[in-house]
């Protein structure tokens, strides 16, 4: 009799441990997500940066610089994607996800095309950089306004 009794409070043990542990809390991916928006405003500023500054580099210059921030928005994404968000924030992460994967392969293929000298890739990756960045702003609004934080602008 004893047996069964040890079985079934190790079962009960196992069963209370089990999705407690795992389950997303919102006060850590709130600080998560704090943390991760001042790196992507920050990025975006260096972009910004990068575009104003442009006409004056050499397309050397402009491939290593723009590669550089590539190399950011993928570190970004990855980083968002580590985040484990409550459910109601889970499609909005994904696609603030995707976005900046998308971005970082507009920025590496601005890059490329600045190395080859090629004007017309490199128009139409920004092209498709402002159409990512959009979809990474569509993220950014709809987590910040559930978190009732500010958005980047």
């Amino acid at each position: 009799m004893k047996k069964p009794m040890i079985v079934l409070i190790l079962l009960a043990a196992a069963l209370a441990g089990c999705g407690g542990a795992n389950k997303p809390s919102l006060a850590a991916f709130k600080s998560g997500f704090a943390a991760n928006k001042q790196s992507f405003h920050s990025l975006g500023l260096d972009l910004q940066q990068a575009i104003a500054t442009a006409q004056s580099k050499t397309d050397s210059q402009l491939a290593a610089e723009i590669g550089t921030l590539a190399t950011r928005a993928k570190a970004q994404a990855t980083a968002l994607g580590r985040l484990n968000p409550p459910s109601g924030f889970q499609a909005d992460l994904r696609t603030l996800e995707s976005g900046f994967n998308a971005v970082a392969g507009d920025l590496r293929q601005i890059a490329t095309a600045a190395t080859k000298h090629d004007a017309t890739a490199a128009r139409s990756a920004t092209e498709a950089l402002i159409q990512d960045a959009s979809t990474v702003k569509t993220g950014d609004t709809a987590i910040s306004a559930g978190l009732n934080r500010p958005t980047t602008g």
